[in-house]
């Protein structure tokens, strides 16, 4: 795992892989490159695991991964070693500015949260409607304002 090669060849996955094979991928290499489970030196096994954390992060983001298949195109065999990884790098800093960006909500998510108020809803509900057949009020007065009322 050389510095030099792109984050498709430190994952070990072609350009045309699917975020299941990323996500595979990254997964075998954190077990064999995590600092704590490796035979590597410690610095070494954090630099290479830093590198597939950065990778990983960055590929599987739909808009970093278009930018940089971009810049790749774009700098296809026509990149040193030195300038290679000076656009890793730079990609890698790109990386760190979508930090804070919102995603889109996934299906399941938008689904967890309307059953989420149908819930609140239906608890609601359920608390006025017992409320009112034991013959409490629907409006409730605090002790302390009628005790507030009553000084005035």
């Amino acid at each position: 795992m050389t510095s030099s090669c792109n984050y498709y060849e430190l994952l070990g996955v072609s350009r045309s892989a699917n975020n299941a094979e990323l996500r595979k991928a990254f997964r075998q290499l954190s077990k064999e490159l995590h600092p704590d489970t490796t035979s590597l030196p410690y610095e070494k096994a954090i630099r290479q695991f830093q590198s597939v954390c950065e990778a990983y992060d960055l590929l599987s983001d739909p808009v970093l991964r278009a930018e940089y298949d971009k810049n790749l195109k774009k700098n296809n065999n026509l990149v040193s070693q030195s300038t290679e990884i000076d656009l890793i790098k730079n990609e890698a800093g790109q990386f760190s500015k979508s930090i804070g960006v919102r995603r889109p909500l996934s299906g399941g998510e938008l689904f967890s949260l309307l059953l989420l108020i149908i819930s609140l809803l239906f608890s609601l509900t359920l608390g006025l409607v017992v409320g009112v057949l034991k013959g409490a009020d629907v409006i409730f007065v605090p002790s302390w304002m009628i005790a507030i009322k009553s000084i005035i």
